[in-house]
């Protein structure tokens, strides 16, 4: 049997039967008539990433309101996917016809992906095929069939993975690390204290041997991140800032509802006014503003923070991580994806358990050792995890960019094991016959 599974053709069959469970939901959602042009711009925050897309596409502004006029509610969202998005427009502006390049796209860079994991020194043909589990992995494939950024978040950092894995030690592509790392932000910006978390140990593990490259990767991350934020103080003159949700997304995370109503299902849903009684003198002009009213809501979070005593500002923080490592919807949430992510959230909460048993084994990690730098990546993704949630809202979408590299991480370290169970049931299976 591990012969038999180890040859190519079995390989290809395997990843044609992958395909077919995201073929299934994307044509379900075209019977279910979601890309039709009435849903498809009526659907929340995937219909605002469709018309910015639409408009840099038809003016070449990142905008919001079909002109040439630049928008504060446009920079709400992070600007990497619109732009991606929008030169899907030079193909179709059908919506259906926009969701299939999407996969397209993702579904290149995973072959890509694919190719990279084949070439891990530890991962042999035969291993590759448990791999194949990525392309359906839940809360991607739930994702990857809208105009949301998640999926294309969770290729780009499960890309960012591999890079780190692979790369770090070369001068040729190393390079990558740097470029992924700010795309991957700009992607969506729930992954910046991951992403600074893998930077920094990047850069400690890498400093004494490549001083300069460290240093020139570190000036490049400075450099292409500051360009958005460059853009739009120059365009609103409002300040430095990457998107304009982040006063509103604070307030969600931190209000006197949290405690009694915050689930990791529904928590974005919060009403971020609730800071704002806690602000003085809020002129009218100011609430008709995206970027002064992002102001007000961090005002008066901040100011509800401070009114905080000792037990309630704990007893929120804790609130917030339960919810956010809670691998079961904390109120009832329909569909297949939706039941069978919670077995591969109940992997991930496994890996993180695996991942804090090698920090306090590990007296000295090897930098050279594949294994090692997978544990520092899942290491960045707890970090990343325990910051942002405790900063604002995370719960299970924003949680859901980090699904691929978890899964991959989850299936590496436990190659061996999973690897000896087959060896074990094809023994028994001869043993039987």
């Amino acid at each position: 049997m591990i012969k038999y599974i180890s040859k190519p053709s079995f390989i290809a069959i395997a990843f044609l039967c992958v395909l077919l469970p995201k073929i299934y939901f994307v044509v379900s959602s075209y019977k279910n008539k979601l890309y039709t042009i009435e849903k498809a711009y009526k659907n929340g925050d995937a219909s605002h990433y469709l018309k910015i897309a639409e408009n840099i596409n038809l003016f070449k502004v990142f905008s919001d309101n079909n002109s040439i006029i630049p928008t504060e509610s446009a920079t709400w969202r992070p600007p990497l996917w619109p732009y991606v998005l929008s030169i899907g427009f030079y193909i179709t502006n059908n919506p259906f016809g926009l969701i299939i390049l999407k996969s397209l796209l993702e579904l290149v860079l995973l072959i890509l992906i694919f190719s990279l994991i084949k070439s891990l020194k530890n991962i042999k043909p035969v291993h590759s095929l448990f791999f194949l589990i990525l392309f359906i992995e839940p809360y991607y494939l739930k994702y990857s069939t809208t105009f949301l950024s998640e999926s294309l978040t969770a290729v780009l950092i499960l890309l960012l993975t591999l890079s780190f894995v692979l790369f770090n030690e070369s001068k040729k592509y190393s390079v990558l690390i740097p470029f992924l790392s700010v795309i991957t932000i700009l992607c969506h910006p729930v992954s910046v204290f991951f992403v600074l978390t893998l930077l920094i140990i990047y850069g400690l593990t890498s400093v004494g041997k490549h001083l300069i490259r460290i240093v020139t990767h570190g000036i490049l991350v400075v450099g292409l991140m500051i360009l958005w934020p460059l853009r739009n103080q120059q365009t609103f003159h409002q300040g430095f800032y990457l998107t304009a949700s982040q006063g509103a997304t604070f307030s969600k995370g931190w209000n006197e509802d949290v405690i009694a109503k915050y689930t990791n299902v529904d928590g974005d849903l919060a009403d971020e006014a609730l800071n704002l009684k806690y602000v003085k003198n809020i002129e009218d002009k100011e609430r008709n503003s995206t970027l002064k009213l992002g102001k007000l809501y961090k005002e008066g979070t901040v100011n509800y923070i401070k009114n905080l005593n000792f037990k309630d500002f704990f007893l929120t923080v804790f609130v917030k991580l339960k919810s956010n490592f809670n691998p079961f919807p904390e109120k009832p949430k329909g569909g297949m994806l939706e039941s069978l992510a919670i077995v591969f959230r109940i992997l991930y909460l496994v890996l993180f358990l695996q991942c804090l048993f090698w920090v306090f084994k590990r007296r000295k990690p090897n930098i050279t050792s594949e294994k090692d730098k997978i544990y520092f990546v899942v290491f960045s993704i707890l970090i990343g995890q325990i910051i942002m949630s405790t900063y604002i809202y995370t719960g299970l979408r924003f949680n859901a960019i980090y699904s691929l590299a978890l899964l991959f991480s989850f299936l590496y370290i436990n190659i061996d094991l999973l690897f000896n169970w087959i060896e074990k049931f094809n023994k028994n299976s001869k043993v039987i016959s």
